[in-house]
C-alpha cells in the first residue's frame, strides 16, 4: 500500500513518468482520505460501533461468549482503528486477553485495560503471529480499505493464526443502498468510483462469504445480515446514522476530493449536503444493509 512505482525504465518518457507520478500521488491521497486520523474521524468510529451493536444486539455473533466468561480466551482484532471495539469487549471480559493491530495508531497508547494490547502494522504483508494462537479473531468495517487481493491474504491469515475450534467472524456493510434519492447516489457513486481508484471492490464485502468459504480448515459460514434506513424515516437509530453520514461528508478532506471528483466547488458541495441531502433524507427511506459472518476453524 502506498509503495512508489519504479521509474528506473528509460523507455518511459518525461510526460508517462509525471503521470505515474501523479496517479500514484492521487492514489495515496485516497488512501489518507479513508484512513484519516482527526479526531472527528475517530468519534465516528467509536459512535459507528455502537450502531453495529445496537442492530445485531450484541458485539460479535460467534457463539465464543463462555469462553470469554471463563477466561484465558485470545482475540484477535484486525484493522482495529481507535479501538473501541476492542475497548468495550476488554473492558467486559476481564479475563480473557486482547489484542488489536492497525497501519494507523489512532488507538489509545496508554490509557486502557491491561489486558488489551494495541500493534501498530500493516496486515496486509501478513500477521507476526504463531499458527493456531487465537481463539477468536475478528475484522470489521474495512471493505473501503483492502483490494481483493489483500482480502485473499487477510482471510488467509486469519484461518492461520486461529486455533482449531476458535472462530472467524468478519463485518461490513453493502456499499450501495436500496431506495435511496438522486443526491445521495450521486455522492455515493462517487465515492465507491474513488475506491476503484485504489483496486478496492466496494461490492465484494457483501458476498465475502463465498471467499471465505474457499479457505481450508473451516465449517459452515454463517450469514447474518440486518437492516437500517438512513434518516428520519429510519427511527432514532436512522437519525443517528444520518449524523454520521453527514458528519463524514462536510468533513475537510470528504469536502475536497469529493467535490473535485464531482465536478463542483467546494461551496456547492457544502450545500449539496447541508440542504439538498438532509432534506432529501426526509423524503426518502435509503436502506443500508450490514452484515456478518462467522466460522470455526476444524479440529
Amino acid at each position: 500500500m502506498g509503495n512508489i512505482l519504479p521509474r528506473s525504465n528509460h523507455s518511459r518518457s518525461v510526460p508517462e513518468i509525471n503521470q505515474i507520478e501523479l496517479d500514484q500521488e492521487r492514489r495515496e491521497k485516497l488512501i489518507d482520505f479513508y484512513l484519516s486520523t482527526d479526531t472527528r474521524s475517530i468519534d465516528r468510529l467509536h459512535i459507528y460501533h455502537f450502531i453495529r451493536g445496537y442492530l445485531f444486539q450484541s458485539s460479535f455473533s460467534s457463539p465464543i461468549e463462555d469462553k470469554l466468561v471463563g477466561g484465558g480466551c485470545k482475540v484477535l482484532d484486525i484493522g482495529c482503528g481507535s479501538g473501541t471495539w476492542l475497548l468495550d469487549l476488554s473492558s467486559k471480559y476481564k479475563n480473557s486477553n486482547f489484542f488489536g493491530i492497525d497501519i494507523n495508531p489512532i488507538f489509545p497508547q496508554r490509557i486502557k485495560p491491561n489486558n488489551l494490547e494495541f500493534i501498530e502494522a500493516d496486515v496486509t504483508h501478513g500477521l507476526s503471529f504463531h499458527d493456531d494462537e487465537f481463539d477468536f479473531t475478528h475484522v470489521e468495517n474495512m471493505s473501503l480499505i483492502f483490494t481483493p487481493d489483500q482480502w485473499d491474504l487477510v482471510l488467509s491469515e486469519l484461518v492461520r493464526v486461529t486455533k482449531p475450534g476458535g472462530y472467524i467472524e468478519i463485518g461490513g456493510r453493502r456499499n450501495g443502498y436500496v431506495g435511496d434519492g438522486p443526491i445521495f447516489r450521486k455522492i455515493s457513486d462517487t465515492l465507491w468510483a474513488s475506491c476503484s481508484k485504489r483496486n478496492v471492490d466496494t461490492n465484494l464485502i457483501y458476498n465475502l462469504d463465498s471467499r471465505l468459504k474457499l479457505q481450508p480448515n473451516i465449517g459452515k459460514v454463517h450469514r447474518i445480515e440486518k437492516d437500517l434506513i438512513v434518516g428520519p424515516n429510519g427511527d432514532k437509530i436512522g437519525l443517528i446514522f444520518q449524523d454520521l453520514v453527514y458528519s463524514y461528508f462536510v468533513s475537510e478532506m470528504v469536502i475536497k476530493n469529493i467535490s473535485e471528483e464531482i465536478g463542483i466547488s467546494e461551496e456547492e458541495f457544502e450545500v449539496m449536503i447541508e440542504k439538498d441531502l438532509i432534506e432529501e433524507f426526509k423524503q426518502t427511506s435509503p436502506k443500508c444493509v450490514h452484515v456478518r459472518f462467522w466460522t470455526q476453524k476444524q479440529l
